[in-house]
């Protein structure tokens, strides 16, 4: 079964002038291209681009029909001479990497042929080497060779270097991290959303059986008015919610089968965290919430076993209502320019910063908002007031969540919510600031949450 060990990369970074380097371009690029166990087979995708480049009339594009070579790029089958002629003439470091994935686990991850993992290489390879080598995507240049001659694993050789020769360095362990990561986590989406549907069947069975509880092993008291479900309850009757949750422990200690149900559908969500690679706090929160959300559902099946919600009857001439001036439409509304805000000016690497904060629930830091020009510019307006206001919107991250969420959510588009906000908060107190008299800045206004 798929883990976060099932791939393992190794790479190794040869520098410019080292015996290494000439190695690479002599012998190994020809041993990962001709070895026994090198697959050489032609690939529906080689066949596609190879002829799609003859229709183009593109002369040099492939000197050799695919399946002659078990080498291939970004674009297709590459001829051995012409990827050691590149080689060649690339300058700075080269840096070799070995993916290899479990005999018994390439099926279950889609890397069990060399079509398989050229599909994979070439939709995840270039951006995982630009991190691990510190240069832009676009100058990341590789060869792959997909190899058979392993009796228990499947792996893939890789030579990769900077067309303009900026890679010529060793691979900072936490940028290498990072790439592994990346990688990690690209192989391992075929298992996690299967697992993500085996949790969602296990979830739904681990309710359905609730509902087959006899109606006089239920002796709850419910609230004269008001609405019956399981949140409502918890919110407002909290004695009762505490009834529910009593009588659907006992029922599971008398029906085996309400047990088994969620004794698997934990184990799924414990499998999903692990694919997921959380660990420590964050896989525990992971964990809580979805035994919380899987308590919620199984309380509202029972309580709809013994009455039904109650709702208002509706009016017989509804009345148009105004259109609101609070409430998710119009937070998202509003956000919206702040949102764009964020995506356009900060940076990659305080984005990752400011997901992490979230994901640990710890303060976002305040230097992912300096690239903002609405900061900036609010802080040059009232400087202790938008500080103040900041670090309380930028606390938000430490809150819990509430209400009913896909475990499959990832949590950046949290952090951006969270950025935005603070911006937002910073621009209405440079406005507060600015009607009180604070102004350091006259040149520049903000009309209507926007700086000009």
């Amino acid at each position: 079964m798929a883990s976060r060990s099932s791939l393992v990369v190794n790479a190794r970074v040869h520098l410019s002038g080292s015996r290494g380097r000439s190695t690479v371009i002599t012998n190994n690029v020809e041993y990962i291209a001709m070895r026994e166990g090198a697959d050489r087979s032609a690939t529906v995708d080689d066949l596609r681009r190879s002829d799609l480049a003859e229709r183009m009339r593109l002369v040099g594009y492939c000197a050799e029909r695919p399946g002659s070579t078990a080498l291939f790029d970004q674009d297709g089958a590459v001829p051995l001479r012409m990827a050691r002629r590149e080689l060649e003439k690339a300058d700075g470091a080269i840096a070799t990497v070995v993916l290899s994935v479990r005999r018994d686990e390439a099926g279950e991850l889609y890397l069990a042929c060399k079509e398989d993992w050229q599909r994979f290489c070439r939709r995840n390879l270039t951006p995982a080497l630009a991190e691990a080598m510190g240069v832009p995507e676009s100058s990341v240049r590789w060869v792959a060779a997909e190899h058979e001659n392993h009796p228990n694993s499947k792996h893939v050789h890789v030579i990769a270097w900077s067309s303009d020769g900026s890679f010529d360095s060793l691979m900072a362990r936490n940028r290498l991290d990072r790439a592994r990561r990346t990688l990690t986590d690209a192989a391992l989406a075929p298992a996690l959303a299967a697992e993500h549907e085996t949790r969602d069947l296990a979830r739904s069975r681990a309710v359905g059986v609730v509902r087959q509880v006899p109606d006089e092993e239920i002796s709850i008291e419910l609230p004269p008015d008001g609405r019956i479900s399981y949140a409502h309850l918890r919110r407002w009757h909290p004695d009762v919610a505490k009834a529910v949750d009593a009588v659907i422990a006992k029922a599971e200690s008398k029906h085996p089968e309400i047990k088994e149900a969620g004794t698997a559908y934990l184990e799924s969500v414990k499998r999903c965290a692990d694919l997921k690679g959380l660990e420590g706090f964050a896989r525990d929160r992971y964990v809580d919430d979805a035994v919380c959300e899987l308590r919620a559902r199984q309380g509202n099946a029972l309580l709809r076993t013994i009455a039904p919600d109650r709702t208002a009857a509706p009016e017989e001439k509804p009345k148009r209502s105004a259109k609101p001036s609070d409430g998710p439409a119009a937070e998202r509304k509003r956000m919206k320019p702040f949102v764009g805000e964020i995506r356009a000016c900060v940076t990659d690497e305080d984005l990752r910063g400011a997901r992490e904060a979230v994901r640990e629930r710890r303060h976002i830091p305040e230097r992912c908002l300096r690239s903002c020009p609405s900061y900036a510019l609010s802080m040059a307006k009232a400087p202790v007031a938008v500080g103040r206001t900041v670090a309380k919107a930028l606390a938000s991250a430490t809150e819990s969540q509430n209400g009913r969420r896909d475990l499959s959510d990832e949590i950046g588009q949290k952090a951006e919510r969270v950025l935005a906000r603070a911006l937002a908060a910073a621009v209405s107190a440079a406005i507060r600031g600015d009607a009180a008299g604070i102004v350091l800045a006259p040149a520049k206004t903000i009309v209507k949450g926007m700086i000009l």
